[in-house]
């Protein structure tokens, strides 16, 4: 990351901590690179004076009212002639795709204010608009940010179209991520398969189950909370189920962190449950009023960095190196949570023992899956049978068993390890407590 980057357009050494890059007599400078940006238009000013051997291109990125210029990441593929053909091939996809099922499309749709040019807008049901921005090559945040604004006050819904996990357009405007790199692929199903921006909404039960602790207490609270998590599709049924409605847009919020949220195409159904009748927040305003604030954050020029800085590991870099679309989960137990049922108890009163209910939770799970354990011994050959090899068992039987071991190891683990009993006088009658507690807690004492 550095702050001084060459402009291969004009040949000039621009400095990105300057309010006018260091040249006040182009005005408007950052503006028209964002307009025009091309790959191979700034380049690393170490690799052009002192022969670096890095990436050598490079594109901008804001981070905490700054910008500063970064390389092009591995696997960030310029807009080459080759890859020209490939946003070519997925415009007239997308286009084609629309018009069978019965949409009407308009390629490379200029507005009358001359403001935005849209690769492709689908008309929809009850004059929904999808505007398609089909993303191949780098691009600027903030170029994102304007053209997404844009499209949104000339009543289209974006929708940006990006091959890349790192994409600068992911979550800063409602997107789909494909896997094609090559334009031959693009006739084939499989290549089209949408592989990020569609998410399905589940609720998660708190207890141990699973092996993720509860965002809220750290351990195991026994109520449900809700995770965005991602579902393929093939883009053909995107193109139709956005432009019906079977797919729409939401924002989540963020409560914490700098980034502002999350942008998902999700089903109706699935938004209606997770607001909650609340209102959905406008990810538009909220990305003016940051602009509106980095605009007033102090940005005194930094001394000149004629060097190369590839492969450093500095904060902003280390953030940037962390894809934008991981595909884990999203956790939104901030913004939907249920409470346990009345059963779970928080705590247990045994033999003098004041027991936390997930510890209760935690012998009673454990319980079950040792039932489990057993019960599917009982269905397997005896082992005397199989060592001396007159039944064998089958792979499937042999996962199954081994699986079912696993967990109850792991379910040993998580008891035997959970603070509370370390923290006992007396662990082995705390032991005995907790099992007395949990027969009762069978028993539905």
């Amino acid at each position: 990351m550095t702050h001084n980057v060459l402009h291969r357009g004009y040949g000039i050494t621009i400095d990105l901590s300057a309010s006018d890059l260091g040249h006040p007599d182009r005005p408007g400078l950052l503006q028209e690179i964002h307009r025009n940006y091309k790959p191979d238009l700034l380049y690393c000013l170490g690799a052009h004076e002192y022969g670096t051997v890095c990436p050598g291109f490079m594109t901008i990125v804001e981070k905490n009212g700054r910008y500063h210029a970064r390389h092009v990441t591995k696997g960030e593929v310029p807009e080459t002639a080759g890859e020209s053909e490939l946003h070519k091939a997925l415009k007239s996809h997308t286009a084609e795709t629309a018009s069978r099922d019965g949409f009407g499309v308009t390629v490379e749709d200029r507005a009358v204010h001359g403001r935005r040019r849209t690769d492709v807008t689908v008309a929809g049901a009850s004059g929904k608009k999808i505007g398609y921005e089909i993303q191949i090559s780098p691009i600027a945040s903030g170029s994102v940010d304007s053209r997404t604004r844009t499209a949104v006050n000339d009543g289209l819904t974006p929708l940006w179209l990006v091959t890349n996990e790192n994409s600068l357009a992911i979550d800063r405007a409602p997107w789909a991520r494909l896997n094609v790199q090559r334009w031959q692929d693009v006739g084939s199903r499989d290549a089209l398969r949408v592989r990020g921006g569609v998410k399905a909404l589940r609720m998660v039960r708190c207890d141990w189950t699973t092996q993720r602790e509860c965002p809220k207490t750290g351990t195991r609270c026994g109520g449900w909370h809700a995770t965005w998590e991602s579902t393929q599709a093939h883009y053909d049924d995107i193109v139709r189920m956005t432009a019906t409605g079977e797919l729409v847009t939401l924002f989540m919020q963020a409560r914490t962190g700098r980034r502002r949220g999350w942008h998902m195409w999700v089903k109706p159904s699935d938004k209606a449950e997770f607001l909650q009748g609340r209102p959905e927040p406008n990810p538009y305003l909220l990305a003016s009023a940051a602009d509106s604030t980095a605009a007033f954050l102090p940005a005194e020029p930094l001394p000149p960095d004629p060097h190369c800085h590839y492969g450093e590991d500095t904060g902003i870099r280390a953030e940037l190196a962390r894809p934008r679309d991981s595909g884990d989960p999203i956790d939104a137990s901030d913004w939907l949570s249920r409470e346990p049922p009345p059963e779970y108890r928080s705590t247990w009163n045994v033999d003098g023992w004041e027991i936390p209910g997930d510890v209760v939770a935690a012998r009673l799970t454990l319980d079950s899956a040792l039932q489990r354990l057993n019960a599917l011994a009982d269905t397997l050959p005896a082992g005397a049978d199989l060592a001396a090899g007159r039944i064998e068992i089958t792979h499937a039987e042999r996962e199954q068993w081994l699986a079912a071991q696993e967990e109850c190891r792991r379910l040993a683990a998580a008891l035997a390890t959970h603070p509370w009993l370390p923290a006992t006088h007396d662990p082995f009658s705390a032991r005995r407590a907790v099992f007395a507690a949990a027969r009762k807690a069978q028993a539905g004492a």
